[in-house]
Formats: structure tokens, sequence, C-alpha cells
């Protein structure tokens, strides 16, 4: 939090301390006294104790105290103490195609491989199985379909969204066509490569890779906090 709204939340957490009564003001002394013995930093206490304040100046009009709002000093010590971390959400178009990269190869290399597991290995070469240039590509454009789906649609959808700059209806579909074409095309033409340049890879070890993709797109969902394209589509 940047210094001067931290200086701003501090001021306002003195302003309505003078609005307390003595009861309730005796309880936010004792908080305080807690806070620091946890070794809870000035950020941390300014921002809990300005989430508390307002309410308590609002309720204790109706006789109410703060031990009825938050219970025991030690009670709410520990649900500030062990308040769940906010997970940060990362909308960075590298990282968002990656995500979804890591998952259509994943998805795709599973499927393909399964089918290559139940065809004779004299015609895995067939439709049946990508090659791993054909998968690799399907999955990089498609990832970026994906994206481009979030980008001009999904994320004007989520709460708060400034719906304004939305572009236009025939924009997104004229874009949205446009590289699916590519994809469509670019894809087969890499299925038409020689084996050399397209190999088709033994099916057990596409689902290795495919399920390594997998682990590797969820590992980095939760380091990153990734927003995943098609799961910014609003729920009907």
């Amino acid at each position: 939090m940047e210094l001067e709204e931290l200086r701003t939340l501090n001021a306002e957490n003195s302003e309505l301390e003078t609005k307390l009564t003595k009861r309730n003001e005796q309880y936010i002394f004792d908080l305080k006294k807690a806070l620091k013995a946890a070794n809870l930093t000035d950020e941390q206490t300014i921002i809990a104790l300005n989430e508390m304040l307002p309410t308590l100046v609002e309720e204790q009009k109706t006789g109410k105290t703060a031990r009825q709002l938050f219970g025991t000093v030690s009670e709410r010590l520990e649900a500030i103490v062990n308040k769940p971390i906010e997970q940060k959400k990362s909308t960075v178009a590298s990282l968002m195609w990656l995500d979804n990269f890591l998952l259509l190869f994943g998805l795709l290399g599973i499927l393909s491989g399964i089918m290559g597991l139940f065809v004779p290995r004299g015609t895995q070469a067939q439709t049946t199985t990508y090659g791993l240039t054909a998968l690799i590509v399907a999955s990089a454009v498609g990832g970026l379909i994906f994206y481009m789906m979030y980008l001009f649609i999904y994320q004007y959808e989520q709460p708060g969204a400034d719906k304004s700059k939305k572009p236009k209806t025939w924009k997104t579909i004229l874009m949205l066509g446009s590289v699916t074409l590519v994809w469509f095309l670019v894809f087969n033409g890499a299925a038409l490569l020689p084996a050399s340049l397209n190999p088709i890879l033994d099916p057990v070890i596409l689902i290795a890779l495919a399920a390594i993709g997998l682990a590797l797109r969820f590992y980095l969902k939760k380091r990153f906090g990734i927003i995943s394209s098609l799961a910014s589509a609003p729920r009907r």
C-alpha cells in the first residue's frame, strides 16, 4: 500500500476513535496492544483497524459493543492474524497465453495419446494421432484465440468493468474469425509436414509430455495467480 494512502487510513482511524464509547475505546486500546505483541506491522494494524472502526462507530449507536460485533480481543486477534491472504490475480497477456497453451497442449496431447494407444503401430501416423509440431502449433494459436476472447469479450463482463471500452461486435467477430481461420490453416498445414518436421511420438511419451504440461500449468497458476481466459467467461 502506498505511504500516502496509509497515512489517510491512519488519520481516518484516529478520527473514528474519538467517536467511540469508553467501553469500545478500551477494546480498541487492548486490541492494539495485542496486535503489537503479535508483531504485526504498522500497515497491517492500520488496515485491520480501518476494517473495524467504521462499523463499530455506526453500530454503537444502537448500543452494540465491540465485543458483541467482533468477539473478545483474543478472538479478534486470531481472526486478523489468520486472515487468508488474498491471492493476487494476474492478467498479463504472456502469462494468460501460456496458461491457455499448456491447457490445450495437455488436453490435446492426452486425447491424441489415448487414441494412439488403440490403433495398430503401423497406422499411428494417420489422423488418429497428432504430430508434435502440429500439437504445438494448435496449442499456441489456440491459446492466442482464447486470450483474444478474454481481451475483446469476457473482461468486459466482469463486475465493475468499463463496458464503454468494449470493442464493437463486428470488430470482435472480424478479429476472432480471422485468427480462427489462420489457426485452421496453420494447424492443417503443420499436420501435412513430413515426419521429420512433425514427428509422431509414442502414445505413452505423448501422454507423459501432456501430463507434464498440465502440471506446469497448475504450478504457474498457483505461483502467479493467472486468470484463465475461459474461466473469465460469465456464468449464466
